[in-house]
C-alpha cells in the first residue's frame, strides 16, 4: 500500500489539494480562502500551464527559477495572510512556505547539496502546509458551529493610520 502511494503521491497530493482549496473557498472564512487561492492559482494553475508548456523535466541538479519565483510569491502572500489573520495556523503555513523557498538559493549557493535533498526541501512543505489548511478549516468550520461567527482578520490599532485599498487613510 505505501508503495503504491509513493509511486502516485503527486496525483494523489494534486487530487487532495484540490479538493481542500475547493471546500476551503466554499466553507472557510478570509484566511482560509486566502491560502486555497494562493495553492489554486500558483501553485496548480500557474504551474500546471508552465509544465504543460515546458518539455524539459524538473532537474534537481540545476537551479529552477520559475518554481523560486512562484515559491517567492507564494511566501509573499502567505506571510501578509498569516500577519493579519486572526488564526495562528497561516504563521505555520508561512513558516513551511520559507523552508521551500529557501531550498531553492541553498541549492546555488551549496557546492555539496545532495538533489534529493533539494527535492525533499522544495516539495515535503507542501505536504505540511495542506494538513495545516485541513486543520484550519476544519477547527474554523467547528468554532462558528460552535460559536457562531468570528473575525477572520486583527482589527486595526487604535490611533494607528490605516491605508485602505484605495489608497486613502482613515
Amino acid at each position: 500500500m505505501l508503495a503504491l502511494f509513493l509511486e502516485y503521491r503527486d496525483e494523489a497530493q494534486s487530487v487532495f489539494a484540490w479538493i481542500l482549496c475547493v471546500a476551503a473557498l466554499v466553507w472557510g472564512g478570509g484566511p482560509e480562502r486566502a491560502v486555497a487561492l494562493v495553492w489554486l492559482v500558483l501553485f496548480k494553475v500557474i504551474d500546471g500551464i508552465h509544465d504543460s508548456l515546458v518539455t524539459e523535466s524538473f532537474r534537481p541538479d540545476q537551479f529552477d527559477g520559475f518554481s523560486a519565483t512562484i515559491d517567492i510569491l507564494a511566501l509573499v502572500v502567505l506571510v501578509i495572510v498569516a500577519v493579519r489573520a486572526n488564526r495562528v495556523y497561516p504563521m505555520w503555513i508561512a513558516a513551511f512556505q520559507v523552508l521551500a523557498t529557501l531550498s531553492h538559493f541553498a541549492n546555488v549557493i551549496g557546492d555539496h547539496v545532495s538533489p534529493i535533498a533539494y527535492v525533499i526541501l522544495a516539495v515535503t512543505p507542501g505536504y505540511f502546509q495542506l494538513l495545516l489548511l485541513a486543520g484550519g478549516l476544519w477547527s474554523h468550520i467547528r468554532r462558528i458551529r460552535k460559536h457562531g461567527e468570528y473575525r477572520d482578520w486583527h482589527l486595526p490599532v487604535p490611533g494607528k493610520t490605516e491605508w485602505t485599498a484605495t489608497g486613502v487613510a482613515r
